[in-house]
């Protein structure tokens, strides 16, 4: 009776693990490797051909880029961006505006 019920708590186990890799495969994963600080909010996965939103920080002696994947900004501090069928890693950079602009 024991070695049934393991059996079936393997099976069930292996089962919900193999459900897990199947899940997690149709995500991509989404890392910025530099200017994290200037990131509000961020997806860590994302499934290709979501639309995926970037909140970022609005300064107001310049501008922020996020570069590593084509998308948009729709407004100050909101870049969106479909994601592509690979992972895609964004770098947020500051550009400051010259004295008197």
């Amino acid at each position: 009776m024991k070695k049934t019920i393991i059996k079936a708590v393997c099976i069930v186990l292996a089962v919900l693990l193999i459900a897990l890799l199947v899940v997690s495969a149709a995500f991509r994963r989404i890392t910025v490797t530099s200017g994290s600080q200037f990131v509000d909010k961020c997806p860590r996965l994302a499934r290709p051909g979501q639309e995926v939103t970037v909140t970022t920080a609005v300064v107001s002696d310049g501008e922020i880029y996020v570069n590593g994947v084509d998308g948009r900004y729709v407004r100050p501090g909101v870049f969106v961006f479909t994601m592509p069928e690979e992972d895609v890693r964004l770098k947020v950079t500051v550009i400051a505006f010259p004295d008197g602009a």
